[in-house]
């Protein structure tokens, strides 16, 4: 698993948890509709900030080449209870608001 990778398992278990997201209007448009798309699929966020930025570093997995199921994997090693359901939705919320541009 590359480093980003690793970062990631560790960051998630900090961004994700009990709680519910409350976009800060500092965000732009695509990371509030990410936090929006999170609220909506039941996942809790701890902190929204730590939430995008682990969005972002999913962005980053999936224009480096991984797979979805590779980031789902990550997410879901740093954050077992998360449950894969939540961690699909988490990469795919990703996928379609963080980093449309990657073809993902």
């Amino acid at each position: 698993m590359n480093a980003i990778a690793a970062a990631m398992i560790t960051f998630a278990a900090l961004a994700l948890g009990t709680g519910t997201a409350h976009a800060d209007p500092a965000f732009n448009s695509d990371e509030r509709g990410y936090l929006h798309e999170l609220h909506n699929d039941g996942i809790n966020v701890k902190d929204d900030a730590a939430a995008v930025k682990e969005g972002h570093n999913i962005c980053t997995m999936l224009e480096g080449g991984m797979s979805r199921d590779v980031a789902m994997n990550a997410l879901l090693s740093g954050v077992p209870d998360l449950g894969m359901k939540n961690a699909r939705n988490i990469v795919d919320a990703s996928a379609t608001y963080l980093c449309p541009m990657s073809g993902q």
